[in-house]
This record gives C-alpha cells, sequence and structure tokens, in this order.
C-alpha cells in the first residue's frame, strides 16, 4: 500500500488498472517514475469443476420455483371454476378413486379394457381420456380429465422463429424436443389416432410420461388442445351438463392460442416492457441503442475495425489507403457468412496490387510444432449476422427481387431506414402476431411475402 505521509502527491500522477475475473492489478505513475505498484488477487466467482458462476444454481432454483409457482396458481384457478360449475374439487388430481364410477365401460373398445392401466377400483387419467370418446364421464372423472390436461399440456414455442432456432440445434435439449414432437406427431398421422391420450396408451403402455432427458413422448400443446376440444364434444353429445361451450371457452380460449386457463403463461418481455429495461445511446440520449442485427449497427462496427486495421510490410506499419478501404469496405456483404483476414489479404493482392509479403498487425503468426507457420488469418474479421440472416431468408423464400430492392437502397444510396426499421420489429417484438403487426406498417416490397417470411427470424441483442 502507498504510504502517503512520505511521498510527495502534489504533482499530477496516473492511476493505471488492470481488471480480470480473479485479480486487479494497479500502478501509480509519475511524469518520470513508478510511485508505486501491486496486484489484489482473488477467487474466480465460478465453479472448479465447470467453471459456471457461482450464482448459476440459484439463479436455476429461483426460475423453477416461479415457473412451479406460475402452474399452481393457474391451476388453483382451474379448481375455482371447477366450483362455479358445480364439479368436484377435491378428488386425488392423477387418479379417480371410487366405485360406480364405470357406468357403460362395456362401450369402449376391447384393447383399451385390457389395457394394464384399466382397473377397476383406480382409474388413469390416461384411460379417462380415451374412454370419455365412447361414454359420458361422470363429474369426478370428467374434473379428472380436464385437470390432467391442464396440468401437463405440452411443449409450446412462442414463435415460429423460437421452433426453428432450438430445432437447429440437433444436439441441445430443444432439438431432442423437436425431434419428439415430430415423432409423436408422425404416430398419430401414420395410425390415425384421434387423440394424444388414445396414442399414448397404445404405443407407449408401461409409462407415459418422458424420463429426465427423455423427448421421445413429447406432445405439443396445440395437439392437446385438439384432444381437449374433441373430448368437450364428444361429451356434449353424450348429454354430459359441464361440458358447455362457456366452460370450453373460458379453458381454452379463443383459438387464438393464448386466450383461457390452458393457454395462459406469462409472455416474454417485449415492446414497451423490454423498451423499459433496455439503454439510451451515450451519444443520442434521446435514442434507445440499437439493435445489433440493424443495419447500421453492423456497419458501424465494420467500419471501425476497418479503420483501426494496420499492415505490417518491410519494416513498416500503417493503415489502409482509401483506395484499400474502398475495396475491403463492400466485400462482407457480397459473400455469405463470414469475412476473415485471409480473404481480405486475396482481394488486396488481387485487385489491390499488395505484394504478398505483408501481415496483419494485431495477429500472431507463429510457428507450429514442426516449423510450419500457422495461418491466424483464418481468424473471422467481420460477421455481419443481420444482414446474412435477412439475406439468406428471403432467398430462401424465393424473395431475391425484394432483398435487391431493399439492400441496394442501404449500400449504393447510404439509406438503411427499411433494415434498421426491420431489426428492430425483430429485436423488440417476440410473439409473431406483434411482430407481423409491426412490419406491416413498414414500406416493406412486396410487403405480404417478406412479412410472412420474416417472422422466421428474432433477435435480442443490442449494441453498447
Amino acid at each position: 500500500m502507498v504510504d502517503n505521509s512520505k511521498k510527495d502527491l502534489t504533482h499530477d500522477y496516473t492511476l493505471g488498472l488492470d481488471v480480470g475475473i480473479a485479480s486487479v492489478g494497479w500502478a501509480v505513475l509519475a511524469d518520470d517514475h513508478i510511485v508505486d505498484l501491486g496486484v489484489r488477487a482473488f477467487d474466480k466467482a465460478e465453479t472448479d469443476d465447470k467453471g459456471e458462476p457461482l450464482n448459476l444454481a440459484r439463479r436455476t432454483a429461483r426460475l423453477a420455483r416461479r415457473r412451479l409457482n406460475r402452474r399452481a396458481t393457474r391451476l388453483k384457478r382451474l379448481k375455482r371454476l371447477f366450483r362455479r360449475e358445480g364439479l368436484p374439487a377435491d378428488w386425488e388430481s392423477d387418479q379417480v378413486q371410487g366405485t360406480g364410477l364405470h357406468q357403460g365401460t362395456n362401450t369402449v373398445p376391447d384393447w383399451l379394457q385390457k389395457h394394464p392401466l384399466h382397473k377397476t377400483h383406480r382409474q388413469s387419467p390416461w384411460v379417462l381420456r380415451v374412454e370419455g370418446l365412447y361414454r359420458r364421464l361422470e363429474d369426478a372423472e370428467w374434473t379428472s380429465v380436464i385437470f390432467h390436461i391442464c396440468k401437463h399440456r405440452g411443449f409450446h414455442w412462442v414463435s415460429r422463429a423460437d421452433r426453428l432456432k432450438e430445432g437447429m440445434d440437433k444436439k441441445g435439449e430443444g432439438g431432442k424436443v423437436k425431434q419428439g414432437l415430430a415423432g409423436t406427431d408422425r404416430l398419430m398421422r401414420e395410425k390415425g389416432y384421434r387423440t394424444a391420450a388414445e396414442m399414448m396408451l397404445r404405443e407407449f403402455p408401461e409409462a407415459q410420461r418422458n424420463k429426465h432427458h427423455e423427448y421421445s413422448k413429447a406432445l405439443s400443446r396445440v395437439l392437446l388442445e385438439k384432444e381437449l376440444s374433441l373430448l368437450f364434444e364428444r361429451q356434449r353429445e353424450m348429454g354430459n351438463l359441464h361440458a358447455g361451450t362457456s366452460l370450453q371457452k373460458e379453458i381454452l380460449g379463443n383459438d387464438d392460442h393464448k386466450s383461457g386457463l390452458f393457454w395462459e403463461q406469462k409472455p416474454p418481455l417485449s415492446g414497451s416492457d423490454l423498451l423499459e429495461m433496455l439503454g439510451r445511446c451515450t451519444f443520442e440520449r434521446q435514442e434507445y441503442r440499437a439493435p445489433k442485427a440493424s443495419f447500421s449497427a453492423e456497419r458501424h462496427v465494420w467500419l471501425t475495425r476497418l479503420n483501426n486495421l494496420r499492415i505490417y510490410q518491410r519494416g513498416e506499419t500503417r493503415g489502409l489507403t482509401d483506395a484499400e478501404r474502398e475495396l475491403a469496405l463492400w466485400l462482407p456483404y457480397r459473400q455469405r457468412g463470414r469475412f476473415t483476414y485471409r480473404q481480405l489479404r486475396s482481394a488486396l493482392i488481387r485487385r489491390g496490387g499488395l505484394d504478398d509479403d505483408f501481415r496483419f498487425a494485431g495477429l500472431r503468426y507463429e510457428l507450429g510444432e514442426e516449423g510450419e507457420e500457422n495461418n491466424p488469418e483464418t481468424a473471422t474479421l467481420i460477421e455481419l449476422s443481420g444482414w446474412q440472416e435477412f439475406r439468406r431468408t428471403l432467398q430462401d423464400h424465393r424473395l431475391d427481387a425484394a432483398w435487391e430492392e431493399m439492400s441496394q437502397v442501404a449500400l449504393s444510396e447510404g439509406e438503411s431506414r427499411i433494415l434498421d426499421e426491420i431489426a428492430w420489429v425483430l429485436s423488440v417484438y417476440k410473439e409473431d402476431d406483434e411482430v407481423k403487426a409491426e412490419l406491416e406498417k413498414l414500406d416493406i416490397p412486396n410487403k405480404m411475402e417478406v412479412v410472412k417470411a420474416l417472422l422466421s427470424i428474432r433477435f435480442d441483442k443490442f449494441s453498447n
């Protein structure tokens, strides 16, 4: 520690800090000498085995508690709805007990009566969900069926973009979920099952639930909604007084996949709620920070990187000339994927007239174990992720003309307003209905088809 009583602090000094995740180095410098320096080391805020943040376990537990509390609240509201409807709300949620609850069981198919879950005095909700297609269920049975479906309501992605994004990661959890959903959907179609419960009992008679990290029995929420709708319809036809359209509407909503207790869930942070947490621009305080995927933000990053790029040649280090910078400026926009130092080298030699004896400052040109020089120029110089995502999506939907019109206006005329506004909508809004409504307000060429294609994209990062 510096002893201020023994040092002259009347002159100007410079304090330097090197802040890391496990130490803070510091130095106090005068004009012509080092006053003092040192380092303060401490334990990293990470676990030793996996290198995960120490608060990860707490955060995971907190999110799980919130999710379970929201589900418990939703099911309590469902029970209150049962009481208002005159249905029993004090049954065992996973099974119905008692006698006299199986009148008319001779009307159900033979395979169901022989099923291991089909017992005389203890009935599984899975069996009742199938029996409800053939006979009128008693009040306790009908309550158990509705509660069972609403409690285990399957997988559902808020937007098409989320579903596509998760499905691209084949090895991740989202990819496994999507594969499981595709498998159960294929069984439904190929074997002509009417409901998910019918399919589960026939295909998986021993266990109807997924085990840990298993998704072969995954069911979509849309599929379960169709099952409950069919059960309401069949129960009304067979005279169930508690299967009216008003109860069905309160539970399943208005076919918008949002309203009703069955679809109720906390919406993703978007729109005005997201803007309340979004910071303002450092220089334009009245403006929000720009989405990283916007043309202007990516252009800013690329121009900054290009201006800071240095070339080392024949013992001298210099920046790019105006001609070289003009040549390099358009290259990342004219190709797919990332733009590397090696691609820039090739362009500068072939079209810029540079000799091949230069290197890029800041890259580590080292020799390998066998004396061969490693090539650090394969590293990415710039990757215009938003630009590439826009182009790939529109071209995949055969909207090349619309893409050419918007991109050429941005590149040739410097008018990036449309691309910036599209990136803003796709970054701020999350649900398909909101995104579609906001995109339709913009002056987009071939608007109907372009908006439909852009619903498969979402962005979530903003510039600093």
